[in-house]
């Protein structure tokens, strides 16, 4: 027993190291020092990736759509400038969309298909805001109930990674977004609480179910974030939706993977030379990232 002693001993303060390296920073902490990190950008890129499924089944009708989006963007916080280009392929048909958007010199230009469109623009320090999204980013992991679960190397450096589920009002959001891009593609009609936008989910039990969970890589050098998963599910019913009608189901799932890097290094962002014989146009409610597969609300 004396001779097993001394390896217990060490062994229970390895246990006590590892546990107090693990605590050595609090989930509030790493919060604000994400918020603080986001406040200090200049410049980055982004990818994106986002894989739909979503599953329509009755008595008489079995239909899937599977559909993958992509996108790449560029922001240039001093320059007051940013760019994406997105592209969508139905994978049940083989369609291809694509999007590109540019907000260069104060003004801002659409890309959809070959067609150039130039927006109005009021309020630059607005559409600048949308087009730098980690700041988003980061209080979506702020106003979500995230753990530590350990550090993982991300983009050759060491990462917090954190898992969790945001906060109810916020998978409201997300929920009823999710909801409407079901219909997008649904053989089944619109039922009236969406097509008068009366939906109220306190009424229904949508949240029970869903789920959304969330990942976020967080440098340890920098508290910058360098990648964003969120992974979420619905499933639609009469009953769920708590309205009369012909019974259904719908399923959805919707994964998105979003990694920064390039922090800091130059970017230059510029319209291409095709922009030209472009159409004249007012938003009227800000449809910029209403293109499908966002589970952002």
């Amino acid at each position: 027993m004396k001779s097993s002693r001394p390896l217990i001993v060490l062994l229970t303060m390895l246990i006590i190291t590892t546990a107090v390296s693990a605590q050595g920073i609090s989930v509030d902490q790493l919060k604000q020092m994400m918020s603080n990190s986001s406040q200090n950008l200049t410049t980055y890129t982004y990818n994106r990736t986002t894989d739909t499924e979503i599953m329509y089944n009755n008595q008489s009708t079995h239909k899937d759509f599977k559909a993958v989006k992509t996108i790449y963007g560029k922001v240039d916080l001093p320059g007051m400038a940013g760019s994406w280009m997105s592209r969508l392929t139905d994978e049940t048909n083989g369609q291809v969309l694509t999007w590109d958007g540019y907000f260069v010199n104060g003004s801002e230009w659409w890309k959809e298909g070959q067609n150039w469109t130039k927006f109005m623009v009021n309020d630059t320090a607005r559409i600048m805001q949308d087009y730098n999204e980690i700041p988003g980013q980061v209080d979506l992991v702020k106003y979500s109930d995230v753990k530590i679960v350990g550090t993982e190397s991300m983009q050759g450096e060491e990462a917090y990674k954190l898992m969790g589920t945001p906060y109810i009002p916020i998978c409201k959001g997300i929920c009823g977004i999710q909801l409407l891009t079901a219909y997008i593609a649904s053989p089944f009609p619109r039922p009236a609480i969406l097509m008068n936008e009366s939906l109220n989910i306190d009424n229904t039990t949508l949240l029970n179910n869903s789920g959304t969970v969330l990942t976020a890589w967080i440098s340890k050098k920098d508290s910058r974030l360098l990648r964003m998963d969120i992974n979420s599910s619905l499933t639609v019913t009469p009953q769920i939706l708590n309205i009369k009608g012909p019974d259904f189901r719908i399923h959805s799932t919707i994964n998105e993977s979003t990694v920064y890097s390039n922090f800091g290094a130059p970017l230059k962002i510029e319209l291409p030379k095709d922009a030209v014989n472009q159409t004249l146009r007012m938003k009227g409610t800000d449809w910029r990232w209403a293109v499908f597969g966002s589970v952002r609300p």
